[in-house]
């Protein structure tokens, strides 16, 4: 059976990265209102260029797996269920994170947040972590 191209799996310590955000900032980032973040959203699941190469000189050479080695606040985010709404990668919800016209849906590791709307994301998050609000 011919493998999807849309399927990809997460590093094993994913669960990790999970504790490492919500330890830092426990809110939700899209929106600190909606209380406790339940989700650990990617703002981009592809390595960067760079980090490619410096994986290859660790020995991480590049495959169809998320990086293992997200920064939290940089590379993802914590989410509460509201803002995380998915259907197949697609939102109607505005406040979704995965809302059409702030999520690049191209499939795979190639899905991402817009840049103005995963700035935005990161800023958020570093208040969020440095005034424990």
């Amino acid at each position: 059976m011919r493998k999807s191209l849309t399927s990809f799996k997460y590093a094993r310590n994913w669960s990790i990265t999970c504790r490492r955000v919500r330890s830092l900032q426990s809110r939700c980032t899209n929106n600190p209102w909606h209380g406790k973040a339940t989700i650990v959203h990617h703002l981009h699941y592809r390595r960067s260029l760079l980090r490619r190469i410096l994986g290859m000189f660790l020995l991480h050479f590049p495959v169809a797996s998320v990086s293992g080695y997200e920064i939290p606040g940089w590379d993802c985010v914590g989410v509460c269920s509201r803002c995380h709404e998915n259907y197949y990668g697609r939102s109607s919800s505005r406040t979704s994170v995965h809302y059409h016209q702030v999520w690049v849906q191209k499939g795979g590791l190639n899905n991402h947040q817009t840049w103005i709307k995963a700035t935005s994301l990161r800023i958020k998050f570093c208040f969020l972590a440095l005034t424990r609000i």
